[in-house]
């Protein structure tokens, strides 16, 4: 059996205003460089989708496997419609309604697969990091991020205790102390979470 290293991870941050899902931030991964697409620094999230796409789109990455967790039943639906917009040469296979693949051809000789990490590992970013033993997924005022008032270059207090989910009270107590000078900068903390 065939064990490639290509492999690329990338995630997308979404959030809800006035009940309308968007993505606000994308991050990629290729094993040694991250890199990071914050809305504020793009005119708009399409544009900012775009150069993520366009950025996997190198002759380096050719044959790479790109995994988003999750991505058939989510990222898909973001990231689709992108990649075709793109590309003339996208080809999808799906298997019970999931996107088991997505290729890629660009420069009408390299290309790229995108897949959904889920369906190989089952269980949260959260279970996964704990199971193998490396750095878990940041603590992450959601709630916070999802509200029309908050800008996203936002920069000051800690989003208060229940604008998190999923952790207790001593986990925000200990995450607070951190940021004592309202030093709290949510462009900061998405690229840290992701």
């Amino acid at each position: 059996m065939h064990n490639s290293k290509k492999i690329i991870t990338m995630d997308l941050e979404t959030r809800v205003i006035n009940e309308i899902m968007s993505y606000y931030f994308v991050s990629i991964y290729d094993g040694k460089v991250f890199k990071s697409f914050y809305l504020s620094d793009f005119s708009n999230e399409k544009e900012m989708l775009r150069d993520s796409i366009l950025y996997l789109m190198k002759r380096k990455y050719h044959k790479y496997k790109v995994y988003l967790h999750n991505f058939s039943r989510f990222d898909a639906v973001f990231l689709l419609t992108t990649i075709t917009e793109i590309c003339d040469n996208v080809l999808p296979i799906k298997r019970d309604g999931n996107f088991i693949n997505i290729k890629l051809i660009f420069a009408n000789k390299y290309c790229l697969y995108f897949r959904d990490s889920f369906l190989l590992l089952p269980s949260s970013l959260r279970n996964l990091a704990e199971n193998f033993k490396v750095d878990n997924k940041e603590i992450f005022p959601y709630k916070f991020v999802n509200n029309k008032e908050i800008l996203l270059d936002y920069k000051g207090k800690v989003p208060e205790f229940n604008l998190f989910t999923n952790i207790s009270e001593e986990e925000y107590e200990s995450y607070s102390s951190e940021y004592k000078n309202n030093d709290w900068n949510l462009k900061t903390e998405t690229i840290k979470y992701l």
